[in-house]
């Protein structure tokens, strides 16, 4: 399973055994739906935004992976987005309890270093929606191959 579905799943099921905050804890593929029709109820998205490689021998490099957590709530009751400060929170909340130390696993099925907290901000808060986005950070050792040698 890819490392996004992985997050994604270990999200959904904190919280079906928790809060149960979230209505859908999908990838990216809805999340463009989500927002183009400004009308959503809670939802958790998860999205790989980058991998960066750095070498550390003619034979292995050391690969980091960071991925966008999104999430969303309705504001229906105040247009301004304070309503929804609330559910916002408890939603981020969730998810840091969620996944933040949790070891995936890469392609191989080796285990990855744990999801570490980097940065999180506010997106949009407009149209009724509250728009949040938080990024991790794992990391993982790949052999380099080698041809001919």
């Amino acid at each position: 399973m890819r490392i996004r579905k992985q997050i994604a799943q270990r999200i959904e099921d904190y919280d079906q055994a928790h809060d149960r905050l979230f209505v859908e804890v999908a990838d990216s593929g809805q999340l463009d739906e989500v927002l183009k029709n400004r009308n959503t109820t809670e939802g958790c998205y998860v999205i790989k935004l980058e991998t960066q490689a750095q070498s550390n021998s003619d034979y292995y490099q050391d690969v980091a992976e960071r991925y966008q957590v999104i999430t969303i709530c309705s504001n229906y009751s105040d247009a301004y987005g304070a309503a929804a400060g609330d559910t916002a929170e408890d939603m981020q909340s969730a998810v840091f309890s969620a996944i933040s130390g949790y070891v995936c696993t890469d392609k191989k099925g080796a285990d990855t270093e744990p999801l570490k907290f980097v940065t999180g901000g506010l997106v949009d808060l407009k149209d009724s929606l509250h728009v949040w986005a938080d990024i991790y950070e794992l990391g993982y050792t790949q052999r380099i191959n080698q041809q001919g040698k």
